[in-house]
């Protein structure tokens, strides 16, 4: 369903996709037809390090609703969750190569990798910012690039590759990052409510 070369046959035509900005703060929209982004997305197989990342654009967070149920998210199956129950809201992505998400924190849940490679770069919600040393509108990957080789060992972020069919979960208000790593990398993140179980 998710392939690059099937699923607009799923959506409306003309269906309009929101981007957002993958800075930090995710602060920027952009609006066009699922169609077009689709497009762009594989005309432009990499984001590269000197992009920033408040003018880059990625699909995620904005997929909700019943279009978005009905054409993919009703047909995704939950791994096992014993404190997921009904809570939990479903977020589909889909990005190029070097793109993704700068360093930022929410409530916990899971990601699973449908197509592509994601990287994840992750600190525990006690970690100050200023460890981490990132502006909010660099990309991650130029982060990666940038500032890790760098690092002290002790402060290095903990992190690992997420395949597909292989899924992560990242703890309430933990610090994280991602860099997709492959030119069409699509993925489901289901957040969950167990923090207030």
């Amino acid at each position: 369903m998710t392939k690059d070369d099937s699923i607009l046959g799923h959506f409306p035509d003309n269906f309009e996709v929101s981007l957002s900005s993958s800075n930090s703060f995710s602060a920027h929209r952009r609006t066009l037809p699922f169609s077009q982004y689709l497009q762009e997305l594989l005309a432009t197989p990499d984001t590269l390090p000197h992009q920033l990342s408040n003018e880059t654009w990625y699909l995620f967070g904005e997929t909700y609703g019943l279009e978005w149920h009905e054409a993919l998210l009703q047909h995704y199956v939950l791994p096992p969750c014993q404190v997921c129950g009904d809570n939990v809201a479903l977020s589909f992505g889909m990005g190029n190569s070097g793109s993704g998400v700068q360093w930022h924190t929410h409530g916990p849940g899971f990601s699973e990798t449908l197509h592509g490679r994601k990287h994840w770069i992750l600190y525990p919600a006690s970690t100050k910012k200023s460890t981490m040393g990132y502006h909010a509108d660099q990309s991650s990957r130029n982060w990666m690039e940038t500032i890790y080789p760098f690092l002290p060992a002790n402060d290095k972020p903990w992190e690992c590759t997420v395949k597909p069919g292989e899924l992560l979960y990242f703890p309430h208000e933990w610090h994280h990052a991602i860099i997709n790593l492959d030119p069409y990398t699509v993925f489901i993140s289901t957040f969950t409510t167990e923090h207030n179980v």
